[in-house]
C-alpha cells in the first residue's frame, strides 16, 4: 500500500462535510460522555457475550439500553448538524441493512426470541459503527475515543495478569462494586480457566481463544502507536504495554491465534513506509525475545499460585513482568527517538522506490519461518514452557480443533442448504445445529462469524456483509495509498483492530462478544472517517433524508429503549421466581407463578415459559386439577410455534404426554424428534421403550438398527477427531431389544443377546431385569444357568415368583 508520493495533503471543503459538528456543544459532550462510559463498561460483563442462555442475557440488554440512549442523543444531535452531501453519508445509512437482513431472516426464524434478539444486536454494531464514522473526524473527537479504547484494552491486560498472578481476591474487593463476581469463591468467574490443555488465560472473555484474538489486535495497534508517537512518554506507555500483552497471548493456548498472529504482522507493515517497517518489526521482535525469556518462569508462577496462593511467588511474578516491560519500554523509547530519525533519513530516498515496502515484509516471512523451524524442529523449544510446546507442536491440519471446525462448517451448509435465502434467523445454529451435525459434539457456536452469519441471514444476508466489507475495506485502502502519512496515521490504529479481529473470526465466534463487534464495528466506521470527502450529487438532491435519517435513527432509539426496559423487566421478574424455586424460599404456587407471569407478559422468553410449565406440571400431578394441565398445554403448543428446536420445551411436552399415559400420541412426538436430534440417546430410548410396549417390534428394531448405523459413522472419525457426546446402546435398549425377541418366541435369540450384557450386580435394577428375562429365555429352551439363577434368587428370593410370572406372559 506504500505510495511513491505519499500523496498531497488533501484540504476538506466545508461545503462537503456531511456532519458539522460544533454547533451543539452541549448535546455533543452529552453523546462522547455516554460513549466514552459505554466503551469501558461494556467488557467487564463477560465482554457482552451472546451465549442465548439466561446467564449471559442480562447484561445485553443493558447494552441496549446504553445504546439506545446514545442513539437517542445521536439523532437529535443530526437533526441540527446532518447535512448529508459526502459520499461516505451513504455509508451511515448502508450500515442499516445489516440489522435489516436480521429482521427479514425474523420470518422462518428457528428461535423467534434469539432471532430477534439479534436485530437488536446488529442495531448496536449499526449505531456504533455510525459513532465511528461521524466522531473520530476531528482530532480531539479521535484522540478521545482512541484514548478511551487505549485505557479499556490495557485494562483489559492487567485485569487478566492480576488473575494469572493468584490476585483475584485483591480484585473482587478493589472492584467488586464494578464487575460481576459469580465464582464460588466471591471472584470473577474464569479470568483463568482450565481445560484439558490446562490453565489458560482469558481475562473478561471466559474464552482463551477470543481473547487471544484480542491481544493480536491490540498488539499491532500498540506497537504502531510507539512507531508513530513523537512523544517520548507516549512511546514509553506502548513500549511498556507490549511485553504484558505478549505473556498474555502465549498464555492463552490459542493455536489458532498462534497461526493467525504472524499474518496480521504481515498485512500490518505492509502497509508502512520501509523505515517503518524496520522499527515496526525491531520493536515487535524485541517485545517477543524480552516475553520468551521470562515466559516460562511466569507460567510456572501462575500454575503454582492459582492451585495455591503464594504471595511471594506472586509478588515475584509481578516483578519479573514488570521488570522487564519497564526494561523494554527504555530500550524502545530510545530506538524510537534516536534511530528513526536517521534511519527515516537514510531510508528516504529507497522508500521511493517501486516495490519498496514489500521487501522487509519478504524478509519477515524467511525469518519467521526460519524461527518456527527452529522452535519446533530444534532443541530450542525446550525453552519454552511445556504447555506451550505441545500446543505449539501440535499445530497440523490433522489435531482436533481442525477436524471439528471442518465438521462445524460442512454441518453449517447442509443447514443453509434448507434456508438457503433469508437464512433460519438469528440464533439458528445455536438452535439447529443438533439436527445437521455430522456427529454428536456440543457447540453452541459454529466457530465462525461467516459461517454463523450464512446459517442466520442465508445467501442474501451473507452477500450484503461481505458487500460492505469488501466496499469498507476497498474505501479505506484506496484513500490510503492517496493521503499524506499524517492522514494515513490518524486513523491506522482502526485498521489494525478491524483486520485482526475480522481474520480471526473466520475461525471463531468472536463477534458472538457483543463488545468484540462494537469493537469491529467502531473501528470500520472509524476507518473511514477520514477518507477524503467526495460529494454526491444523489445525496444532495435528495433533501427528504436530511430529515428521514435523524427522525429513523430517534425513532429506533425509542423503540430500543422500550425493547431494553421490558427484557430487563422480564428478566428481573423471571429471576425472582427462579431464586424462590431454587432457594426454596416459598412453596405457594401464586407467589411463585405470579413474578413469572409477569415476564412472560413482557418477553415470550422460552425458559420463563419452561419455568411456569414445570411448575404447572408439578401441581397437576400432586392435585390433578384439569385446568394446571390445560394451561401448560396452551402454554406449550404457544412457545413451541416459535421455538420448535427447543429441546427443554419439547422434553415437557413429552411429559405432558407421560401425565395422561397418552404413548400414541408420545410415540409420534419422540419419532418426530428424532430427525430434529438424531444423535440423542434419550430418544432412541424412549422410542424403543414405546415401541416394545406397543408391541411395533419392527419400528422398535428398526430404531435399534439405526443407532448401530449410526456408530458406523462415529468408528470412520478420524482417529484425532473426538465423536463428542456419548452415543452407545443403554441398558434400557438392551433390555427392551431382548424382550421382543422373547415376545417373538425367538428364546434363543434372546439368550444369546443378553448372556454379553449381564454382570455380576444384580441389585442394579436393569441388570436384575436382563438376567431374569435371561433365565427365562434359557427354561423356554429346556436349559438355564445356574450360577446366574442362584445369585438371581440370593438377590431376592421372590424372584421365583417373577420369573414364573415372566414365564407365563410368554405367548
Amino acid at each position: 500500500m506504500s505510495n511513491p508520493t505519499y500523496g498531497k495533503k488533501s484540504s476538506t471543503p466545508k461545503s462537503i462535510i456531511g456532519l458539522q459538528q460544533q454547533e451543539n456543544p452541549l448535546i455533543y459532550w452529552i453523546l462522547m460522555g455516554v460513549f466514552v462510559l459505554f466503551l469501558l463498561w461494556s467488557p467487564l460483563w463477560a465482554a457482552l457475550f451472546n451465549g442465548q442462555q439466561i446467564a449471559f442475557e442480562r447484561p445485553l440488554y443493558e447494552a441496549v439500553r446504553w445504546v439506545s440512549i446514545i442513539m437517542l442523543v445521536l439523532g437529535i444531535y443530526l437533526f441540527k448538524n446532518w447535512k448529508p452531501k459526502d459520499l461516505k453519508d451513504w455509508y451511515a445509512i448502508l450500515i442499516f441493512a445489516l440489522p435489516l437482513t436480521y429482521l427479514i431472516s425474523l420470518i422462518p426464524a428457528a428461535s423467534h426470541y434469539q432471532a430477534l434478539n439479534m436485530v437488536y444486536i446488529y442495531l448496536i454494531y449499526a449505531v456504533i459503527f455510525v459513532i465511528g464514522l461521524y466522531f473520530t473526524r476531528k482530532t480531539r473527537d479521535n484522540s478521545i475515543i482512541q484514548n478511551t479504547l487505549l485505557v479499556s484494552t490495557y485494562f483489559t491486560v492487567f485485569f487478566g495478569l492480576f488473575h494469572w498472578f493468584g490476585n483475584s481476591k485483591f480484585i473482587a474487593a478493589a472492584l467488586g462494586w464494578l464487575i460481576p463476581l459469580k465464582s464460588p469463591t466471591g471472584t470473577y468467574l474464569d479470568a483463568v480457566m482450565i481445560d484439558s490443555n490446562g490453565l489458560r488465560l482469558t481475562s473478561f472473555f471466559q474464552y482463551a481463544n477470543t481473547y487471544a484474538a484480542f491481544l493480536i489486535a491490540i498488539l499491532f495497534a500498540a506497537a504502531f502507536l510507539l512507531v508513530k508517537s513523537r512523544k517520548w512518554y507516549v512511546s514509553a506507555i506502548h513500549a511498556f504495554m507490549l511485553v504484558p500483552i505478549i505473556l498474555s497471548f502465549f498464555l492463552t493456548l490459542s493455536r489458532a491465534a498462534y497461526v493467525i498472529l504472524p499474518v496480521v504482522f504481515l498485512i500490518v507493515i505492509l502497509c508502512l513506509k520501509p523505515y517503518r517497517q524496520i522499527m515496526y518489526t525491531v520493536h515487535v521482535a524485541l517485545a517477543f525475545i524480552a516475553s520468551m525469556a521470562i515466559l516460562n518462569k511466569v507460567t510456572t508462577i501462575g500454575i503454582a499460585v492459582n492451585g495455591q496462593f503464594n504471595g511471594s511467588e506472586s509478588l515475584k511474578g509481578w516483578m519479573l513482568t514488570l521488570g522487564v516491560s519497564i526494561l523494554v519500554a527504555i530500550i524502545a523509547t530510545l530506538l524510537q527517538h534516536f534511530v528513526t530519525p536517521w534511519l527515516q533519513q537514510k531510508l528516504n530516498s529507497f522508500g521511493q522506490r517501486k516495490a519498496s515496502s514489500l521487501v522487509m515484509p519478504a524478509a519477515a516471512v524467511i525469518l519467521g519461518l526460519a524461527m518456527v523451524l527452529i522452535f519446533i524442529g530444534t532443541s530450542a523449544k525446550n525453552l519454552l514452557p511445556e504447555n506451550v510446546k505441545i500446543r505449539l507442536e501440535n499445530i497440523n491440519f490433522q489435531q482436533h480443533s481442525v477436524l471439528e471446525r471442518a465438521t462445524f462448517y460442512k454441518d453449517a451448509m447442509k443447514l443453509v442448504a434448507d434456508y438457503p435465502v433469508f437464512g433460519a434467523g438469528g440464533g439458528a445454529w445455536y438452535s439447529m445445529y443438533e439436527k445437521y451435525q455430522h456427529n454428536p459434539y456440543t457447540s453452541r457456536q459454529a466457530h465462525s462469524f461467516f459461517f454463523q452469519n450464512i446459517v442466520e441471514v442465508g445467501i442474501v444476508g451473507f452477500l450484503v456483509l461481505v458487500g460492505l466489507l469488501i466496499l469498507f475495506f476497498y474505501t479505506y485502502i484506496r484513500n490510503y495509498v492517496k493521503s499524506d502519512e499524517a492522514s494515513r496515521d490518524s486513523h491506522f490504529y482502526y485498521f489494525i483492530i478491524a483486520i485482526a479481529l475480522l481474520i480471526h473470526s473466520i475461525l471463531d465466534f468472536d463477534i458472538s462478544y457483543v463488545y468484540v463487534g462494537v469493537l469491529l464495528f467502531l473501528c470500520l466506521g472509524a476507518m473511514l472517517s477520514n477518507i477524503q470527502p467526495k460529494e454526491s450529487k444523489k445525496m444532495k438532491n435528495v433533501q427528504a433524508i436530511k430529515w428521514a435519517y435523524p427522525s429513523l435513527i430517534s425513532v429506533l432509539a425509542i423503540v430500543m429503549f422500550i425493547f431494553a426496559q421490558m427484557s430487563l423487566s422480564a428478566n428481573a421478574s423471571f429471576m425472582k421466581s427462579l431464586d424462590m424455586v431454587q432457594q426454596q424460599t416459598s412453596k405457594d404456587y401464586n407467589e411463585i407463578v405470579t413474578p413469572i407471569n409477569k415476564a412472560l407478559g413482557l418477553r415470550e422468553n422460552p425458559d420463563y415459559a419452561q419455568l411456569k410449565v414445570q411448575l404447572l406440571q408439578s401441581v397437576y400431578s400432586q392435585n390433578q386439577n384439569q385446568q394446571f394441565y390445560d394451561e401448560a398445554q396452551n402454554l406449550l403448543v404457544k412457545t413451541l410455534a416459535k421455538e420448535p428446536y427447543n429441546f427443554q420445551l419439547i422434553s415437557l411436552q413429552m411429559n405432558q404426554y407421560e401425565l395422561l399415559g397418552d404413548k400414541k400420541n408420545l410415540l409420534k412426538l419422540v419419532e418426530d424428534q428424532l430427525t430434529n436430534f438424531p444423535w440423542n440417546m434419550s430418544l432412541y430410548e424412549k422410542v424403543i421403550q414405546l415401541n416394545t410396549e406397543l408391541e411395533s417390534y419392527d419400528a422398535a428394531l428398526g430404531a435399534y438398527q439405526k443407532i448401530l448405523d449410526q456408530k458406523q459413522v462415529l468408528a470412520s472419525l478420524p482417529k484425532e477427531q473426538l465423536q463428542g457426546r456419548a452415543f452407545d446402546i443403554t441398558p434400557k435398549i438392551n433390555l427392551n431389544v431382548a424382550q421382543i425377541y422373547f415376545n417373538q418366541a425367538d428364546y434363543a435369540k434372546a439368550a444369546t443377546f443378553i448372556k454379553p450384557l449381564l454382570t455380576a450386580d444384580y441389585n442394579d435394577p436393569v441388570n436384575r431385569d436382563m438376567a431374569r428375562w435371561y433365565i427365562v429365555s434359557l427354561q423356554k429352551q429346556g436349559t438355564t444357568d445356574q450360577s446366574v439363577y442362584d445369585a438371581l434368587i440370593a438377590t431376592d428370593a421372590s424372584e421365583k415368583e417373577v420369573l414364573a410370572a415372566i414365564a407365563a406372559s410368554a405367548k
